[in-house]
């Protein structure tokens, strides 16, 4: 998981050690919410070891997520350093978001993805340059995705619908895996990977569409447009959570949007090269690979300016 905003990796371990104490010293841990800690605690030494430091603040804790603890003093002065500290107080506000319904706000910069596991134990992945804000309340689980893309694997309830809304459309599961991708506020692409999805597009008239696994729908203009992908098309959909993007005949301007994602670089693609149409597997972090076989396989010039722009332009023809 890379941080969010300007916390560096250690204030972001602090911050979850921190919220995950919070939780177990407010009382008993769900199955759901076990089985994320487990997840959470095996994913990297460091959160055990961080978290031990708040076990040995208080008797509550649950001693099955506490393994040798600190001493109670050294504990309390690393208390005190922590709730002093920019990411011990994003702890105390994104606890007091769980308790009280309040939106609790989430972003991802260029380049960078963040992995969260919820309350209700569902994990969620945020793709670069992605804002949403998740609420969570008795009736229903709310994630409100204002741009970019993120995956997301629900925990089962069926007496509370986990819900994405976009400019879009909205999506609606009990319990389920499933990426929703929003480009520019007009259109919205849910791929399913397990379980049964109900999309349905902005509008009072509109009905819900259930997509099954291997399904891909897009929401644009008030209508959802469905088809079905192969098991391999549907993973491509996702390769971006390792590091990958996978095209299969994209208009060229979408794919290079696509890149700047990960990349502190403009790049625009002219008009009359923008619906060319690219595919192939990239990796993300390979800018001038990906622009090279750009301009291999199609009719197109890539411009690189003295500032640092790069503009992609179609190749003129020879003269006869």
């Amino acid at each position: 998981m890379t941080t969010m905003g300007a916390n560096t990796p250690r204030e972001r371990i602090d911050e979850e050690a921190s919220l995950w104490a919070a939780r177990i010293d407010g009382g008993s841990l769900s199955d759901g919410d076990r089985a994320a800690l487990d997840a959470w605690l095996a994913a990297d030494p460091e959160h055990r070891r961080v978290l031990d430091s708040y076990c040995a603040l208080s008797a509550q804790l649950d001693a099955r997520f506490c393994s040798e603890k600190e001493p109670v003093a050294g504990a309390r002065r690393r208390w005190r350093v922590v709730a002093g500290s920019l990411a011990a107080a994003a702890a105390v506000v994104a606890f007091v978001a769980l308790l009280t319904g309040r939106p609790r706000e989430l972003a991802t910069q260029t380049a960078e993805t963040q992995a969260v596991v919820l309350e209700d134990g569902s994990r969620m992945e945020l793709n670069a340059q992605t804002s949403l804000a998740v609420s969570f309340r008795r009736a229903e689980r709310r994630v409100t995705l204002a741009r970019g893309e993120a995956w997301f694997s629900v925990s089962k309830d069926s007496t509370r619908p986990f819900v994405v809304e976009t400019p879009s459309g909205v999506v609606r599961v009990t319990g389920t895996e499933f990426d929703v991708r929003e480009a520019s506020g007009e259109r919205t692409e849910v791929t399913v990977l397990a379980g049964t999805v109900h999309v349905r597009a902005s509008g009072a008239a509109a009905t819900d569409e259930a997509i099954a696994p291997g399904g891909q729908a897009v929401v644009s203009s008030g209508h959802v447009t469905v088809r079905q992908l192969s098991d391999s098309a549907a993973q491509d959909a996702v390769a971006w959570r390792q590091g990958q993007t996978v095209f299969d005949n994209t208009p060229l301007g979408e794919a290079i949007e696509r890149f700047t994602a990960y990349h502190a670089r403009k790049i625009t693609v002219d008009p009359s090269a923008a619906d060319l149409r690219l595919g192939g597997r990239f990796s993300l972090n390979d800018l001038d690979g990906m622009l090279e076989s750009v301009e291999s396989v199609l009719p197109v010039r890539v411009l690189r300016e003295q500032d640092g722009e790069v503009r992609i332009v179609a190749a003129r023809k020879p003269d006869r």
